[in-house]
């Protein structure tokens, strides 16, 4: 039998599911933290769950010859010192919610919807619209993907921005990260969701919002380190950026009095854009532990050296 600590805050969802499907050849143990993890971490050799839980758990876990990352990000693991074993994540389920939340937040600015959700008197003043406009994708994974494919659905044109510039369906034309300028030229609304890596550091800066079509607004679904939040604030500051929407931010949770709450113009959505689908993320792992169960390459490896 093959020892698996199952180590999250949703650890007994995670055995609802896992027992509804089954896993064959598995010594199943459930923890909601470190604490209760500890005293079957020894031996286990296979970790499921959340990464920065699961970083806590390394230097336990001797054993350890495979990790299944519970959440998208993981940036925990990358930074641990331990990488003498197998990590994998999860693909292909967060970009249908990503997108709803991308294009409901470009259609409630567009069509006014807060303000017309709270008018008090009569206001025929005449929306704006997201067809005919240009939309920049940073990031062309699943998620980006999927994103754009929605957006040309709505007569978006759809630009990406990746790390060697290789063509990704559903963009019209994608740009190297190198020539992300020419890339976010005119752009009427502009999207970033890269994962946390030192090359996505900073990338959405001055320089770059400077390129965007006036009035533009911005979204940050990925990750906060890839936003200048100083240059941000100017940009929104001058009205060069209409408005912004900060799913994650360096400091997580942001605390209460932190002035970027009252920013105008800077909507914050305590990283809720694209929530975990429990039953999605249990039949990547348990998918993945028959093909390690039988020696077969396992779904979504991490590149340590990559970040994802």
């Amino acid at each position: 039998m093959i020892k698996v600590l199952v180590l999250s805050q949703h650890a007994e969802r995670y055995r609802e599911l896992i027992e509804d499907v089954g896993l064959r050849g598995a010594e199943l143990h459930y923890a909601l933290d470190l604490e209760q993890a500890l005293p079957v971490a020894a031996g286990c050799e296979v970790l499921f769950g959340a990464p920065d839980l699961l970083a806590s758990a390394l230097p336990h876990c001797p054993d350890l010859k495979w990790a299944q990352s519970s959440w998208a990000g993981i940036t925990p693991l990358l930074e641990a010192e331990r990488r003498d074993y197998l990590l994998t994540g999860v693909k292909g389920i967060f970009g249908a919610p990503m997108t709803e939340y991308v294009l409901g937040w470009l259609l409630a600015l567009e069509r006014q919807i807060p303000q017309r959700f709270a008018a008090t008197s009569w206001d025929d003043s005449r929306d704006g619209h997201v067809a005919g406009k240009a939309i920049g994708i940073m990031g062309t994974g699943s998620i980006g993907a999927h994103l754009a494919q929605q957006c040309r659905q709505m007569g978006l044109s759809t630009r990406g921005l990746n790390s060697d510039g290789r063509p990704v369906d559903g963009f019209e034309q994608c740009w190297v990260t190198d020539q992300r300028l020419e890339f976010a030229n005119g752009l009427d609304y502009l999207v970033a969701l890269l994962p946390h890596t030192a090359d996505t550091d900073g990338l959405v800066d001055a320089a770059l919002l400077q390129q965007l079509a006036p009035g533009a607004i911005f979204i940050n679904g990925g990750r906060g380190n890839a936003v200048d939040v100083d240059a941000l604030l100017a940009a929104l500051a001058s009205g060069a950026l209409r408005h912004a929407v900060l799913d994650v931010l360096p400091e997580e949770p942001l605390p209460d009095n932190d002035p970027l709450w009252s920013v105008t113009g800077l909507s914050i959505t305590s990283h809720t854009a694209a929530p975990t689908p429990g039953r999605a993320i249990v039949e990547i792992f348990t998918e993945n532990f028959r093909r390690y169960v039988e020696g077969q390459p396992l779904n979504y490896p991490i590149d340590f050296e990559r970040g994802y």
